[in-house]
């Protein structure tokens, strides 16, 4: 089963595109929901960005991604699976730098870039008007722009990505979305 992630900052549309590419293609593709959304919304404290906070709550995020992309593996005949966020994603949030993240994770930037076969990245919306905020998303426009560059940054050395614009309208970006997953499939 190929394996895509779906990444970028807060308010990308990436579950707004897994919805239209499940649409699309049904059963040849596998969703990922996302796991921080999972968590945050099952209850997970979060309280303050503090160190402690954020370390425990990336520790569970990594874990839980990795045990959704298994069961999908292992439970599912579709040909391409598709991830609402990777691995690598908690990285940028780490408190102590991606190389520590990886370390206290016992993996690599290079291990967990080699679990996914493509990467799809979807910007933040360029206008406030059309960011959404949402009960577990914490960040203003601007601190998006900022998790997106650095989520930008940590993807890079995947060989297979795609970076959708950030000024294309969202129905630019489905076809875009499309277009680039059923490549994949055949």
């Amino acid at each position: 089963m190929k394996k895509i992630v779906l990444t970028g900052g807060p308010s990308g549309g990436k579950t707004t595109a897994l919805s239209i590419l499940k649409e699309t293609f049904g059963n040849k593709i596998a969703l990922v929901q996302e796991a921080a959304t999972l968590i945050y919304s099952g209850g997970f404290p979060r309280k303050d960005n503090s160190p402690v906070h954020i370390e425990h709550a990336q520790n569970i995020i990594f874990y839980t991604v990795h045990q959704l992309e298994e069961l999908a593996e292992r439970t599912s005949d579709a040909k391409v699976m598709v991830c609402d966020r990777g691995s690598i994603d908690g990285a940028v949030y780490w408190p102590y730098g991606p190389e520590n993240f990886f370390e206290a994770m016992e993996s690599s930037l290079e291990a967990e870039l080699a679990r996914y076969d493509a990467v799809i990245h979807l910007s933040p919306p360029p206008e406030k008007d059309f960011y959404q905020a949402t009960n577990v998303r914490t960040e203003n426009l601007q601190q998006a722009f900022e998790i997106d560059d650095k989520i930008l940054k940590i993807w890079e050395k995947h060989p297979n990505r795609l970076v959708v614009p950030r000024e294309k309208h969202y129905f630019e970006k489905a076809e875009i979305i499309k277009n680039f997953v059923e490549k994949l499939i055949s």
